[in-house]
């Protein structure tokens, strides 16, 4: 057990005892246990896990909210439908799809009419990566050398970079993922060269972050922080500078619950997600093409109610980029439209598909405007889990 899970698993157990599951101070349950908002007829809701959020089964994905009232009025229309839930991160438009956000929660009132997710953008690369990068430089060739082939070895093993489990999002994939891992091999075999001070600031870099977010977003707590997005390994959940971060947060009460996103090597970060204990749900990319190495994942999160929102569900057979520069990988149009027959836009029988599986809560969907937040709102309800 390397330094980084020995003390996640010390130090992480401490605080999660300490403040139950990531629980707050803002819990609305009803007599079932379970916390509505934003109930509206027409929507279906299911249960996220742990946290007992009952969220619609589509919901707002903040990477195409901007600032401004053409790119954020979808969000209003899409509440009168009943979408409860709005996912953003400080990295989206550098704040702006924050910023957009709060023109819709701008009122105690309104604020709870969402469950509202942000997410520690900054914490895999801009928080953690420079002191990395210093220890890469002050290494010589022959250490590097070993990095490098230790790097490769790992991921060959755990076969992330297979073209229909990392699915083809965008060339960006292969490149983090060397980087993460890269920086993994370093904390295990040089992480006594980062002095606890410097530590400490990687914690603050966390908390003044979900600060900054707060702040952009007008209110005084999110439900749900995601950290880290776009995690690649299990060993990216159990940093201890991370979860000290997390719990400090829990305890002023500015976060409720616990999560992570994962784009690269979602099987592995869910089950790990999981089976820590440490987080209340996960967003892992769920679709046809990574099926086969989802779906023991998911089925394992379900045993253990991690609460699961599924993302690039539709980014698989319609990548959606103008420029054409993305294709589904062969055979995958063909496979969904077998799987979900039908008249409609392939996007929206992704979405259907992922929410067949009884161990998924709710899709992000990528919603851009008014018309797309009725057609994606009128998905709830038309698929039975399996």
């Amino acid at each position: 057990m390397n330094r980084r899970l020995f003390l996640a698993t010390t130090s992480g157990a401490a605080a999660y005892a300490a403040t139950g599951s990531f629980s707050g101070l803002y819990a609305n349950a009803g007599p079932d246990g379970v916390e509505w908002r934003n109930r509206q007829p027409g929507m279906a809701y299911r249960r996220l896990g742990r946290t007992n959020l009952m969220v619609s089964e589509i919901v707002f994905g903040g990477l195409t909210i901007k600032n401004n009232e053409r790119q954020w009025r979808f969000l209003e229309t899409g509440i009168e439908l009943g979408i409860n839930y709005i996912d953003t991160a400080s990295g989206y438009a550098r704040g702006d799809s924050e910023l957009g956000v709060a023109n819709v929660i701008d009122s105690p009132s309104r604020r709870e009419r969402v469950f509202l997710t942000t997410k520690t953008s900054g914490w895999l690369d801009r928080s953690r990566r420079p002191h990395y990068d210093k220890i890469w430089d002050g290494l010589n060739a022959r250490e590097q050398g070993r990095v490098r082939s230790e790097v490769g070895a790992r991921i060959h093993v755990e076969g992330i970079l297979d073209e229909y489990y990392i699915c083809n999002y965008g060339d960006w994939q292969v490149t983090q993922t060397e980087a993460l891992y890269r920086d993994d091999v370093l904390e295990e075999w040089y992480g006594e060269k980062i002095s606890t001070s410097d530590r400490r600031q990687m914690t603050r870099k966390v908390i003044e972050e979900l600060e900054g977010s707060l702040k952009r977003l007008g209110t005084d707590y999110v439900d749900i922080l995601i950290g880290p997005h776009g995690g690649s390994g299990a060993d990216h959940l159990f940093s201890p500078e991370l979860l000290e971060a997390v719990d400090q947060l829990k305890r002023q009460g500015k976060i409720r619950f616990f999560g992570v996103s994962t784009h690269n090597n979602p099987a592995t970060v869910t089950m790990a997600a999981a089976r820590s204990r440490y987080y209340d749900m996960a967003m892992p990319a769920y679709n046809i093409s990574n099926e086969p190495w989802m779906k023991p994942a998911l089925e394992v999160a379900g045993r253990e109610d991690l609460g699961i929102i599924a993302m690039k569900a539709a980014r698989a057979v319609f990548p959606g980029r103008p420029d054409n520069s993305v294709q589904p990988l062969p055979g995958l149009e063909e496979k969904m439209h077998q799987l979900v027959p039908g008249d409609m836009h392939i996007a929206q029988k992704a979405y259907i598909w992922a929410l067949r599986n009884p161990n998924v809560a709710a899709c992000v969907s990528a919603i851009s405007d008014e018309q797309m937040a009725v057609a994606n709102a009128a998905l709830a309800g038309k698929s039975k889990p399996a």
